[in-house]
């Protein structure tokens, strides 16, 4: 028995011992990942705005603008001006072939000569009858003749002299319309109505002009901005002052000119036009009218978003210096920057240049 107890002893010290019972054990702790450092990146911070300016969209309008086109059908002889090019009043921008015209012109010389001398005939007859009528006259007071042959002269008489009124007005009215049909070589040779710029050429030599069809159209500056602002800022836009006007990219400083006094029923907005500055513009440009009101709002460059797919967010730099992506609520875009709707707190660091070599959990370099 005590054997068998003694056997069991070093079974289980030897089990003891295979297992590093009696050996000095190190204590386990978990391996610290290295984060990869990323160079190269620019980081700001969110920026907070007690106002912000809300755009409106709006158009460019010129303070002329005249779309050129003819009366006439015809073949383009000669476009005289270039796109883009500024002309003088006056100036001839295209010719036409105004053969058509001129042939029609000549019909009505020709039935105006036919005219003349239907006239002619009818004048002669009624001279003739003219005499007749006076000679009957008298012998109607003599008593040489009746009633009734004085009223058959007399019938005579009156017919040749409706005659000769009648081919008179045909005369006057064949010139009448000669002259409108002659009037129609004006518009063979279109001239500019005003000093301005060619800022759309639709015609060139050989095309056929059809009548009522813009060839050229001619703008003149100043250029304005013409916007409908909601009724709310009925009242405080006042002639004279300015707002900031966004145009291609730029922002411009418009000028007042003229604000609405009454708001459009069905929209609730009324209307405002800007003078800016013309450099470079045409009319029918998209501008956007910068109003600013008072409403705390996050903002952060454009740079710093990142978008894939439906997914919008920027880089956060972690107080540990590490990076996140967090999804983010955009809302207006203002110049270059744009506003935060969600998913950020003022003063928060994020990465405005370099995102595309930003990673998760990398940390950012110096």
């Amino acid at each position: 028995m005590i054997k068998y107890i003694a056997f069991l002893v070093v079974i289980l010290l030897s089990i003891l011992w295979l297992g590093g019972f009696f050996s000095k054990r190190t204590p386990t702790k978990e391996v610290a990942k290295e984060s990869k450092v990323v160079q190269g990146l620019t980081v700001g911070t969110v920026e907070k705005l007690d106002y912000t300016e809300t755009p409106y969209i709006g158009q460019v309008v010129a303070d002329q603008r005249a779309e050129v086109s003819t009366r006439i059908m015809g073949r383009v002889l000669k476009v005289h001006v270039k796109e883009g090019e500024c002309v003088r009043a006056g100036r001839l921008l295209v010719s036409i072939d105004a053969s058509d015209v001129q042939a029609q012109v000549n019909a009505i010389e020709q039935q105006r000569k036919q005219a003349e001398k239907a006239y002619e005939s009818a004048l002669a007859q009624y001279e003739a009858i003219k005499k007749t009528y006076e000679r009957y006259s008298a012998l109607l007071k003599q008593s040489a003749i009746t009633q009734q042959e004085f009223d058959q002269v007399k019938a005579q008489f009156e017919s040749a002299k409706a005659q000769v009124e009648q081919a008179k007005a045909g005369i006057e009215a064949i010139n009448a319309q000669k002259s409108a049909v002659a009037s129609n070589f004006t518009y063979a040779n279109l001239t500019a109505p005003f000093d301005g710029c060619v800022v759309l050429k639709n015609v060139d030599v050989g095309d056929l002009a059809v009548p009522g069809q813009p060839m050229l159209i001619l703008e003149k500056a100043p250029y304005k901005v013409e916007v409908y602002l909601p009724e709310r800022f009925l009242g405080k836009v006042k002639v004279g002052s300015s707002l900031k006007v966004e145009i291609d990219g730029k922002v411009l400083e418009g000028k007042v000119i003229e604000s609405g006094v009454s708001v459009d029923p069905a929209t609730r907005t009324f209307r405002v036009k800007l003078l800016v500055p013309s450099n470079g513009l045409s009319s029918g440009k998209l501008a956007r009218v910068l109003m600013p009101e008072d409403q705390r709002t996050l903002m952060v460059p454009q740079s710093a978003i990142v978008r894939r797919f439906d997914f919008t967010g920027v880089w956060v730099v972690k107080e540990d210096n590490t990076l996140e992506l967090r999804f983010v609520r955009l809302g207006d875009t203002l110049g270059d920057k744009v506003q935060v709707l969600s998913g950020l707190k003022e003063g928060e660091r994020v990465v405005i240049q370099g995102i595309e070599k930003a990673c998760e959990g990398c940390k950012v370099g110096g």
